[in-house]
């Protein structure tokens, strides 16, 4: 029962930080690049209320995009089409490529351009509805980002996850390195919350180092809340602390009742015992006046 008790405590307090982080995530990367900051400060403090300090670091964890996966959020949230686009068309061309079907791969290939280039058009089209024109690099990143997402379905998640930190690639082989791509957990894993709330495959965080200084080198100046290595690690030892604090009172709440209710059927037979005892007092006083009043009978009178 102990061990029941247990798994559940530690299910409870991982799903409570993790829906807490999801849900910050699901409003943070919604918001234009220039108030991220503010942003996730406020729902840090959301979150240290819902769900505790491990909560709340894990949300100032969760990374900045840069301008190219900003620009790429917006479409998933949109819901252009371009996007379903690229997604159905990545599941088409990893099926055919999975049972070697070279003549489907093939008869795509138009296709496969057309559609990159209508998302490129789609991300780019939205980002100067925010007043931001992408430059012909960004451009180029969105579209190996697209390409990544054929490749690879995890990728294609993160694409549509409307989450992104940064731009994918896909070198051609293998699969898509997400590294870093989408918000941080404070158990140091990506998470990517797709519309509907569905949650992706987890895969370690571990940014690449040209990807941890690129992303040290565009906070320098503006965000002062970014957790270093050392803090992020500290988080998560404070979260698992405050699992084992939470197992620990949980095992000793339980153990209490258990005691509790111990000493309830103990004091339950005490009563029917001394109330056994009363009745048998009470027959042997009965016996003893009925005994007497036959010795009585015998003597006879005058006796």
């Amino acid at each position: 029962m102990s061990g029941e008790v247990e798994d559940a405590v530690d299910e409870a307090v991982e799903d409570a930080v993790d829906e807490a982080v999801a849900a910050a995530a699901a409003a943070l990367y919604a918001v234009p690049q220039t108030e991220f900051i503010p942003t996730r400060k406020a729902l840090a403090a959301t979150a240290k209320s819902s769900a505790g300090p491990a909560a709340a670091k894990a949300v100032l964890a969760l990374r900045k995009p840069t301008l190219t996966a900003w620009a790429m959020n917006l479409v998933p949230r949109a819901g252009d089409g371009s996007l379903a686009d690229v997604l159905g068309l990545g599941a088409r061309m990893r099926a055919a490529q999975s049972t070697l079907d070279t003549a489907t791969l093939t008869s795509v290939r138009g296709e496969r351009d057309a559609t990159l280039t209508a998302y490129v058009e789609a991300v780019a089209t939205a980002a100067e509805a925010e007043g931001v024109e992408l430059s012909p690099a960004a451009r180029e990143e969105v579209r190996a980002s697209a390409i990544a997402a054929l490749a690879d379905e995890t990728a294609a998640r993160a694409l549509a996850s409307g989450q992104l930190t940064r731009s994918l690639h896909y070198s051609g082989f293998g699969e898509v390195d997400l590294s870093g791509a989408v918000g941080v957990t404070s158990s140091g894993s990506i998470i990517s919350v797709l519309r509907g709330g569905a949650r992706s495959s987890r895969v370690p965080a571990e940014p690449a180092e040209a990807e941890r200084e690129s992303a040290a080198s565009e906070d320098a100046n503006e965000d002062d809340d970014e957790l270093t290595e050392e803090e992020l690690a500290a988080a998560v030892a404070e979260a698992r602390a405050a699992k084992a604090a939470a197992k620990a009172r949980r095992l000793a709440q339980a153990e209490l009742e258990a005691a509790q209710a111990g000493m309830s059927e103990a004091q339950a037979g005490l009563r029917a015992a001394e109330d056994a005892a009363r009745r048998a007092r009470q027959a042997v006083i009965a016996a003893q006046k009925r005994l007497d009043s036959a010795r009585a009978a015998v003597a006879g009178p005058g006796r």
